[in-house]
């Protein structure tokens, strides 16, 4: 009697670790993926930073690219990059 209830609690029990574990792995491998997202949004921000005010920049929509002054996309860089460490 015991060992049957002893057996189905360890049975459930491990059942619940394999799935926190998948569930671990995930959120790490999201974390990765917004490591690399804010990764290049730093990078996009430099570079836009090293450019004169008065540049035409462009940002990818899709298949599309949109006109955008230098300063706003300056501000969405900055926005993107802040939002990804708030998410972490």
């Amino acid at each position: 009697m015991a060992d049957e209830a002893n057996r189905a609690a360890f049975v459930e029990l491990q059942g619940r670790m394999i799935e926190t574990t998948g569930k671990i792995k995930q959120l790490h491998t999201q974390m990765r993926s917004k490591e690399g997202e804010k990764k290049r949004a730093y990078l996009t921000l430099e570079e836009l930073r090293k450019l004169p005010d008065n540049t035409n920049t462009y940002k990818t929509v899709g298949k599309k690219g949109l006109f955008w002054s230098q300063n706003h996309s300056c501000r969405m860089s900055k926005s993107k990059s802040l939002m990804t460490v708030k998410v972490q």
